[in-house]
């Protein structure tokens, strides 16, 4: 008979390998799985850290995501980008349907100037901004009592969309001067271009801001609205946008070749070019203002560079840097600045805007385009 200790010597001798073994195993990943901890550990940022330690320890710790935000806004702050934005997931809509062009809210644009204050850089005929006297460059002091001193645009767009029907208060400043107004937010719809018969076969295109249904629109007018004898193209007021479709839209009236290129970091430039084979070439006058900005400088310059038409009006704004959108991880998105606009033959936009050929002030520029279109429609019959 064999002893207990005998019993249990004689139960494990065949599996003295596997324990040894599997006990070896234990230790490395132990070792491995401390070495990993220690490596994240010194790897983690103080932006990190801060935040697990305010989460854990202070006494009424705020949101995460509130956390996230303020270090993100902060990051794009320091780089010095005026441009540069964040969306946090519930403005990420509301940047794609200012877009698009179609939303809900009082028909302004907003943009920060160059003292960092937002302020008022568009507004939609026939809005509710536009029944209430919202004027272009008024700033913002507060929307519906949210001081907006320091907030970005993604704040001030996200507090100016709401349900249709809604009520909304917003503070502004005009010339040192404090404004209140109440309004009703409505669905806006009615696009960005406004065209009608200027004069016998001669069309007015009025273009407010350069959002996803412009080209296609600018394009129907130009079907819709005899213009043999000239087009003069608005884009005063306009702040800018999308600028594929500022290509699209100078596309329809230049044929194959350049119509802007920026440089990206550490890259070729990249060159946005017209494919057009039948451009829309009726004589063509364009206006412009010390507030057309972005896109619509782009629009302007393209067509001035290639001698397509006769650019009037007053230096435009100079906001000449490429923006590009990045999809962050939990969805929200970052707006940075990548590069700077250039036209066809090489000049740089960006704090230097575009030149009119004929300088003329703001209330006599229909007036002067049409003499212009006139003499280039007699140049052509010649």
């Amino acid at each position: 008979m064999y002893s207990p200790w005998q019993l249990i010597k004689a139960r494990f001798r065949n599996t003295k390998f596997n324990i040894t073994a599997a006990i070896t195993s234990l230790a490395l990943i132990l070792v491995f799985g401390i070495g990993d901890y220690v490596g994240q550990s010194r790897n983690r940022s103080p932006v990190d850290q801060s935040i697990e330690k305010v989460l854990t320890k202070y006494h009424s710790p705020p949101k995460r995501n509130v956390l996230e935000r303020a270090a993100i806004e902060a990051v794009l702050k320091a780089t010095g980008d005026q441009w540069a934005n964040y969306f946090p997931q519930d403005s990420v809509k509301y940047l794609k349907q200012t877009l698009e062009g179609r939303y809900s809210g009082i028909g302004i644009w907003i943009r920060k100037n160059k003292t960092g204050l937002l302020e008022v850089s568009n507004v939609q005929p026939k809005s509710p901004a536009d029944r209430a006297g919202i004027e272009v460059l008024d700033a913002l002091i507060d929307i519906n009592g949210i001081p907006m001193d320091g907030a970005s645009v993604a704040t001030a767009v996200a507090q100016l969309r709401g349900i249709p029907g809604s009520k909304l208060q917003i503070g502004l400043d005009r010339n040192q001067q404090q404004i209140r107004l109440k309004m009703t937010r409505e669905s806006l719809f009615d696009g960005d271009v406004v065209a009608y018969q200027l004069a016998r076969k001669v069309i007015y295109i009025q273009v407010s801001a350069i959002t996803g249904e412009v080209a296609s629109e600018v394009a129907t007018a130009l079907e819709k609205y005899p213009h043999k004898n000239g087009i003069v193209l608005d884009l005063r007021d306009n702040p800018g946008g999308l600028i594929d479709v500022a290509v699209e839209v100078s596309s329809l009236f230049l044929n194959q070749g350049t119509i802007v290129s920026y440089s990206r970091k550490n890259n070729t430039p990249v060159i946005l070019e017209s494919k057009n084979l039948s451009a829309d070439l009726a004589p063509m006058t364009v206006l412009i203002n010390r507030l057309t900005a972005s896109s619509a400088e782009v629009i302007a310059g393209a067509l001035q560079d290639r001698n397509r038409a006769v650019i009037l009006g007053e230096n435009s704004y100079g906001k000449g840097t490429v923006q590009e959108i990045i999809d962050l991880v939990d969805g929200s998105k970052m707006e940075i600045t990548i590069g700077k606009y250039r036209t066809p033959n090489g000049r740089t936009i960006d704090q230097i805007g575009i030149s009119p050929d004929l300088l003329v002030p703001e209330n006599e520029e229909i007036g002067k385009a049409l003499l212009v279109l006139g003499g280039l429609s007699a140049i052509n019959v010649e």
